[in-house]
């Protein structure tokens, strides 16, 4: 007789946080104490709550999570989803976005790992590098000629913070793009991508219903609030136009907008815990239209045609009537919304921000004439001495020329083509379905950039630049590495196999 194991009581998931526990009871000790002490601090320290909970959920998160890329990517995006995108670290003033600081740190671990072979990440061919060769001496060969036209003092320290936020952007890239190992270590970034982007969404909600703004209530010892002036809620249509923790309304539309077929795919593929993959779904899509603006319904638009236009007509079929109840739904909850959006396209005509955009492209071409390769140096259009752009590949023209604008759209370009590649070439149906929201996701943020500077805002830097990075990874372990995969002669004959210990540290998160 054979007799069947009993049910496992404890998450496979969880199973490394109970061996600690079973090692050192006294982390339950600490585990509880840490919760008793939030709880009094809400009673007491009010204004420690936010900080006291971070340090508990922090401790706990490392001792579940091993101590991977996975982890460090992880923390990246928990400093850029669950703190206000205003708060920065009080001496470093502009610079001192937390999530940027977290980059660039992922910069020097990955020269790190570089200079160490035998840790494991990739050596082999990958076209990132190549593009990341080119938009540092892009970069460097508008930063001298922005000193050789002579800069102010503020124009100076922006070049300065431009060149950090390059740095920044390596190191998204590099990182993410070299280091993931495996296309479940991929798929579980995107996954926490999602509930972030859920997260910003219940913020969101909380603004619009005017419950509590969170995003002025988190502050945090050693942070100060850059700007006095941002404000995460403004009035538009008789509606409160929110922005979670974002910087802005248009922000905040345009990264849940790229979120959208990440959790679509995650949904529609789960085999476990749907109802929770389904809810994220819902919170992101019933999240967008409360940003109340044009950038997050176009940016949804695009994702949501790149990604559905590969699935099967049984599976669109069976999406037809959740987003119809969807629509009826958000109809029903908060009346004349929809409305107010509708409108925002049919009135687009007489709306003075339409007229604003199109008149940046003469003040941006006069100015750009007089330095058209390089730019007046990346950083230096200040908008108080010139005017606000509300285009991403205006201020790329103007600011680096059109070498580094080139380079900026080829980041774009770059991303695309290899999420598309998966997508063609991948075994596996769920990375190849996985590959094509990708791109949907990317599309999104390169449609989105021609309606604001949308590297000028910090969740949206590295939110797009991690997409980006996962679709080289992805490409990487789901085709280069991938002996099954279909790819073409060209690319089979410029690749370099990976080590083999790098081969054989590939693990699932």
């Amino acid at each position: 007789m054979i007799l069947s194991s009993p049910p496992r009581l404890v998450p496979d998931r969880f199973l490394p946080f109970k061996r600690r526990l079973d090692r050192h009871p006294w982390l339950r000790g600490v585990s509880l104490g840490g919760t008793g002490v939030v709880v009094a601090a809400q009673v007491y320290v009010p204004n420690l709550v936010f900080l006291l909970l971070g340090v508990l959920v922090l401790a706990i998160g490392l001792l579940v999570s091993p101590r991977d890329e996975v982890t460090g990517i992880t923390i990246l995006l928990g400093f850029t989803f669950m703190l206000p995108a205003n708060l920065v670290i009080g001496p470093l003033g502009q610079t001192g976005v937390p999530s940027m600081v977290l980059a660039l740190a992922l910069l020097l671990l990955w020269f790190f790992v570089r200079c160490a072979p035998d840790l494991g990440t990739d050596r082999g061919f990958q076209p990132l590098r190549i593009l990341a060769v080119l938009a540092v001496v892009s970069m460097l060969a508008s930063y001298m000629a922005g000193q050789v036209r002579g800069l102010s003092a503020v124009e100076a320290s922006g070049a300065n913070a431009a060149l950090l936020g390059q740095g920044a952007a390596l190191g998204i890239l590099l990182f993410t793009a070299d280091s993931l190992r495996s296309t479940d270590a991929v798929r579980t970034i995107l996954r926490r991508v999602t509930y972030g982007a859920a997260f910003l969404a219940a913020v969101a909600s909380l603004q619009f219903f005017s419950i509590v703004d969170l995003a002025k209530l988190i502050r945090l010892p050693g942070f100060t609030v850059h700007s006095s002036t941002a404000e995460f809620v403004e009035s538009r249509s008789g509606f409160n136009r929110v922005a979670g923790l974002a910087t802005h309304p248009i922000e905040y539309g345009v990264v849940l907008s790229m979120a959208l077929p990440i959790a679509l795919h995650l949904a529609l593929t789960a085999r476990d815990h749907k109802w929770l993959k389904w809810l994220v779904v819902l919170m992101i899509a019933g999240g967008i239209p409360l940003s109340i603006g044009r950038s997050a319904v176009l940016a949804s638009a695009v994702a949501l045609s790149v990604y559905l236009v590969t699935l099967r007509l049984r599976v669109l079929a069976g999406l037809i009537p959740l987003a119809l109840a969807g629509v009826v739904g958000m109809q029903v909850a908060v009346p004349g919304l929809l409305g107010s959006i509708k409108s925002l396209f049919t009135g687009a005509g007489n709306d003075p921000s339409i007229a604003g955009r199109t008149d940046d492209y003469a003040a941006v071409f006069i100015l750009w004439r007089q330095h058209p390769v390089f730019g007046i140096g990346p950083g230096t259009y200040i908008p108080k001495l010139y005017r606000v752009l509300d285009n991403q590949y205006l201020y790329e023209l103007i600011t680096v020329g059109v070498v580094g604008a080139a380079v900026g759209i080829a980041l774009f370009g770059f991303g695309y083509s290899l999420a598309r590649r998966v997508q063609r070439q991948a075994v596996d149906p769920e990375v190849r379905s996985l590959g094509q929201a990708l791109a949907g996701s990317i599309a999104a943020a390169a449609v989105a950039a021609f309606t604001f500077d949308a590297l000028g805002f910090a969740i949206m830097f590295v939110v797009t630049h991690l997409m980006i990075g996962c679709a080289a990874a992805l490409w990487r372990t789901a085709v280069r590495d991938d002996p099954r995969s279909v790819r073409s002669t060209s690319l089979a004959a410029r690749s370099v196999r990976a080590p083999r210990h790098f081969v054989a540290a590939k693990s699932t998160q």
